[in-house]
């Protein structure tokens, strides 16, 4: 199937949600940025992609049931009839520091020690997010404004790509008066010694997973990429969902439903993007010390607690993986003759 056969509108202009089996209803603006735009190149390129996935014996994902319950149920219907693959929820899988001894070291870790329990907002765009000099300047102001104790991992402003550092580092030039090798010198004049009593910023780099699970953070400004997203569930941290690229809208649609309830959305200016520092005041605010953060931070815990039963010995994720490696065993002792016959049909051992 080629782009002609689909369509010539903007999929951002649908007049209603797209809707898919189990799946929340996504808005045309929600989906990945290649599909809202069907001129775009990858616009074809992911529809074949999406159609090469049914010639699969499976997908692995890395996710579980009380996350995505709606979405297995569906996968497992539609996989009984024939008409997807079937998806083995293996999660959540979340990483560990790469270094626990340095991380056990930074210096973050020691100011999280002086500070209150559930009292500091972690703020840190992925590995990849990069705010660009405005924004930045926005951000400072509203965590400043919101009075709220954060930890922030700050790096280099671009003003042209918001994915800038997965490509470049994220450096910027010092056209803005910042110095190209201190992140920190793009921040607002005197950002850092004002909010030195309540608040932390660190240059490109924190240890995220042991600052996720430390007794002294209740909030985490995200931008909902999924690895940042399940360490959030599996630390059970609420969020605030800051969208920069990718599928970090579809991600943020669901965290903040109804059904998962871990996230709160912030809401930039529609005619430049911008979070304005008034809305990071108050959103900071809201999740820190307000009635919807209250009502986030409990469904976090609820669902830490369902992710720690997902992933203990015995449980569905460890299920779903010995079902993987069954699949690849009876793959492994059939012939490329019986393969064929059986048309890629899985064999599963009883």
């Amino acid at each position: 199937m080629g782009v002609t056969k689909i369509g010539a509108c903007k999929c951002r202009d649908l007049p209603a949600p797209v809707v898919l089996p189990g799946c929340l209803p996504l808005h045309g603006a929600d989906l990945v940025e290649p599909l809202q735009e069907r001129v775009d190149p990858v616009f074809g390129l992911l529809v074949d992609l999406g159609l090469d996935y049914l010639h699969s014996d499976g997908f692995i994902v890395n996710t579980f049931d009380a996350l995505e319950h709606e979405t297995l149920k569906a996968f497992r219907e539609l996989s009984d009839k024939g008409v997807y693959p079937p998806a083995y929820a293996v999660g959540p899988l979340v990483r560990s520091s790469p270094d626990e001894a340095s991380a056990a070291e930074h210096r973050c870790t020691a100011w999280l020690d002086e500070q209150p329990d559930g009292s500091v907002l972690y703020v840190c765009f992925g590995s990849g997010g990069t705010l660009s000099t405005l924004q930045t300047a926005e951000l400072a102001a509203g965590l400043e404004a919101s009075g709220q104790r954060f930890l922030w991992v700050v790096r280099f402003p671009n003003d042209k790509d918001s994915s800038a550092c997965y490509f470049n580092g994220g450096k910027t030039t010092a056209d803005h008066g910042g110095d190209a090798d201190d992140p920190l010198s793009y921040l607002p004049e005197g950002f850092v010694e004002r909010t030195r009593a309540v608040g932390l910023v660190v240059p490109e780099w924190a240890p995220q997973v042991e600052i996720l699970g430390h007794r002294a953070v209740g909030g985490f400004l995200t931008h909902c990429g999924w690895n940042s997203a399940l360490e959030a569930v599996a630390a059970g941290v609420p969020a605030l969902a800051w969208l920069l690229f990718a599928e970090q809208r579809m991600n943020a649609v669901k965290l903040a439903s109804e059904h998962v309830g871990l996230a709160l959305r912030v809401h930039a200016r529609e005619d430049d993007g911008v979070v304005p520092r008034e809305e990071v005041a108050a959103a900071a605010r809201e999740l820190m010390v307000g009635d919807r953060g209250a009502v986030a931070r409990q469904r976090a815990r609820e669902l830490r607690a369902e992710a720690r039963r997902a992933s203990a010995p015995g449980g569905p994720a460890h299920q779903a993986l010995a079902a993987v490696v069954d699949m690849w065993k009876c793959a492994a002792a059939s012939s490329a003759a019986a393969d064929a016959a059986a048309g890629g049909g899985l064999c599963m051992n009883p």
